[in-house]
């Protein structure tokens, strides 16, 4: 497994985030928040259609997926032993108690397997090289001369255009490839996205029936709406974060549990799921004062502490989380700043660094009035304090400097992680 992985991730597609080491969900999420942000900020329309597959894993053909092993230069006695693995493979369904007679599967990767994932990227890898072979013109700017189509985390697929013709283009080329790989789409579950646009809603279509069109849509656990904002992230964080503290009730009850130790289970089960995704919010003050409102109340609960009893907030969170404690915006804060350290140390060629020094393009031109405040505009504001080196200024933070060269003058400071670490303790 680890001989064919390290194989395997020299050709994986930079596209493809899911069961891949050092990946995961914030780096797609990222890298859509950042381009819908930036082409809002220039009023650049956008379609983003979120495509979802039936019974993915279940449906791979097995002779297609032999074929894409060859194809992507697995070696022979590799294949072999996973066709061997694979060979004969019977199944029983119990219900009522009761064993099914045996069932002859002969398509699907095995479920629960380790190696089912990495199989499974072969396919998804396959079919979108076959389907984007030669269209360059579809997808959207990042740099220069640099198209960026889709986004892939297994088999959640992102589509990224500007033209609507070439976006059902390239879906009726999807469907058809897709049949090929023994997979087919769920045209339900599969949304649309319509930014900045301005002409009428298209009607795009999978088979015969149509794409919905929707204002907002969770990918990866994180709520992506058009209009540039986190209020309806915000919302469903506190829902499921209020659902996680009521699941504990049990234990917030109990006065014989240490108040450190409840503060540490907090901590471990509520806090990280309020605070899912907070690397890539531009978060504003009404968000903030939401979030915090939420978090005093939980630490006042389990804690037994009412409003009538007189104790700050502060009080309140020192007893629980100790004097080490940080507060809800600090937190944020915090996993802000260490994202776009780590960010800016990845090699050029990943796609959260692309997105984040995302060029201008040529026409494009600001909307006049207001502009929503972008977590671009938001980690400048935050990091202005490392421009002032004794009397001297570093460049990248004046008016007349470059969009992205306050991320230059960053870069180095981020290169070595505990010069870093320092850095951000000051701010």
């Amino acid at each position: 497994m680890h001989r064919l992985s390290r194989t395997r991730e020299e050709q994986t597609r930079e596209n493809q985030a899911g069961f891949r080491p050092g990946r995961g969900c914030i780096d797609h999420i990222f890298t859509l928040r950042q381009i819908l942000e930036h082409r809002h900020t220039f009023r650049r329309p956008t379609i983003v259609i979120f495509l979802d597959l039936k019974a993915a894993f279940d449906s791979v053909d097995r002779k297609v997926l032999w074929q894409c092993l060859t194809v992507k230069g697995v070696p022979r006695k590799y294949i072999a032993l996973i066709k061997a693995l694979y060979s004969n493979s019977r199944s029983r369904v119990r219900a009522y108690g009761e064993l099914s007679s045996e069932l002859v599967t002969t398509s699907g990767v095995r479920q629960g397997c380790p190696l089912s994932p990495f199989l499974f990227n072969f396919i998804i890898d396959m079919l979108m090289e076959v389907s984007l072979t030669e269209r360059s013109d579809l997808g959207i700017d990042l740099l220069p001369g640099n198209n960026l189509m889709d986004l892939e985390y297994a088999d959640d697929i992102v589509l990224l255009g500007e033209d609507a013709d070439k976006m059902q283009s390239l879906l009726n080329t999807l469907s058809s490839n897709l049949r090929m790989f023994g997979m087919r789409f769920a045209p339900a579950k599969c949304k649309m996205l319509l930014q900045d646009w301005t002409t009428s809603t298209p009607n795009l279509v999978i088979g015969s029936e149509v794409i919905e069109h929707v204002d907002h849509f969770t990918y990866l656990g994180s709520c992506i709406s058009t209009n540039g904002l986190i209020g309806d992230e915000i919302s469903a964080r506190i829902r499921k974060a209020r659902a996680a503290f009521a699941d504990l009730h049990h234990l917030w009850r109990r006065r014989d549990i240490r108040l450190s130790t409840k503060g540490r289970v907090y901590c471990s089960s509520v806090r990280s799921v309020l605070l899912y995704g907070s690397e890539t919010w531009p978060i504003r003050v009404e968000d903030m004062k939401r979030l915090t409102a939420f978090d005093h109340r939980c630490l006042r609960s389990l804690s037994h502490v009412r409003w009538f009893n007189k104790v700050s907030n502060v009080d309140v969170r020192r007893r629980v989380l100790g004097k080490e404690g940080k507060s809800i915006d600090e937190a944020i804060k915090l996993h802000r700043l260490r994202w776009l350290g780590h960010v800016l140390r990845m090699p050029n060629h990943r796609l959260p660094r692309r997105a984040l020094l995302a060029d201008i393009g040529s026409g494009w031109k600001r909307a006049s009035g207001g502009q929503t405040k972008t977590w671009h505009q938001s980690m400048k504001s935050l990091t202005v304090k490392l421009s002032q080196v004794g009397r001297c200024r570093l460049p990248g933070w004046g008016p007349r400097d470059s969009r992205n060269q306050w991320l230059e003058t960053i870069g180095d400071m981020a290169q070595n992680r505990c010069q870093w670490r320092r850095c951000i303790q000051s701010l």
